[in-house]
C-alpha cells in the first residue's frame, strides 16, 4: 500500500528526475495538506479567510467594495496555499509527464500557480458575496461579549476589529473604544454602542464567560 501511494503521488518519478522535481513534490504535498485543512476549517467552522496583507478578513464590507469596483487583496491564506499547491503539482507534471526542461517547467508551474491563486480568490469572493446577501441587524450586538480580532487603540484614537455573533452569524466588525487602555487581540470586550456606520464601541469585559 505504501509503495502504491508513493507511486500514485509521483514520489518515485520525482526521485529519479532530479532535485527540482523533488522540490516540486515536497511543495505540492505540503501545500495540499494545508489547503485541505484550511478548506475544512472554512466549511465546518464558517471561518472567514484571513487576508495576509493588513491582517483583515474578507467580510461583507469587502464585498461592497468589490461591487463598487474598488481593488481587493488576493493575498489570503487560502489563495497563497493554492498558489504553492498549483505550482508544485504542475511543476512535477511538467518535469515527469511532459518532459520539459527545468526553466520551462518553472515558468509553466508558476503560471499555473498564479491561475490557481486567482481562481481561489474569486471563489472566496463569490462565497462571501452569497453570505453577505443574508441580512443582519448590528443592533443585536449591543450588550454582547466579543473577542478582539485586531488591536483597538485606546482613547478613540483609532479603529480595530472584533469578532462577534450578530443575528446568529459570526462576523468580524470594526470597533473602537473610548477607554484609555489599548485592547489587544484575543481580549474579551463588551459592546456598549453601535454607530450608524456599523462601528462597534466596546469596553473591557474582565468577567466575560463567553462570546454571546
Amino acid at each position: 500500500m505504501r509503495e502504491f501511494i508513493l507511486d500514485f503521488v509521483g514520489w518515485d518519478g520525482a526521485l529519479g528526475t532530479g532535485t527540482d522535481a523533488m522540490i516540486y513534490f515536497s511543495i505540492a504535498m505540503f501545500a495540499t495538506i494545508l489547503f485541505g485543512i484550511r478548506m475544512a476549517m472554512m466549511m465546518l467552522g464558517g471561518d472567514t479567510d484571513t487576508d495576509l496583507i493588513g491582517g483583515d478578513a474578507l467580510d461583507a464590507h469587502d464585498i461592497d467594495a468589490m461591487d463598487t469596483g474598488e481593488s481587493f487583496n488576493v493575498f489570503s491564506l487560502l489563495s497563497i496555499t493554492a498558489f504553492f499547491m498549483g505550482t508544485g503539482w504542475m511543476g512535477l507534471a511538467a518535469r515527469i509527464s511532459f518532459g520539459l526542461s527545468g526553466p520551462m517547467s518553472l515558468l509553466v508551474s508558476v503560471g499555473f500557480g498564479m491561475a490557481m491563486m486567482l481562481l481561489s480568490t474569486v471563489g472566496i469572493m463569490y462565497v462571501k458575496r452569497l453570505e453577505g446577501t443574508n441580512e443582519y441587524d448590528v443592533k443585536t450586538g449591543i450588550g454582547r461579549t466579543a473577542k478582539v480580532y485586531l488591536t483597538i487603540p485606546g482613547g478613540a484614537k483609532g479603529m480595530g476589529q472584533i469578532e462577534i455573533s450578530i443575528s446568529g452569524r459570526r462576523k468580524v466588525m470594526k470597533a473602537m473604544t473610548k477607554g484609555e487602555t489599548e485592547l489587544n487581540a484575543f481580549d474579551m470586550v463588551e459592546v456598549i454602542e453601535v454607530g450608524d456606520d456599523e462601528v462597534f464601541w466596546v469596553k473591557p469585559c474582565h468577567e466575560a464567560v463567553g462570546q454571546g
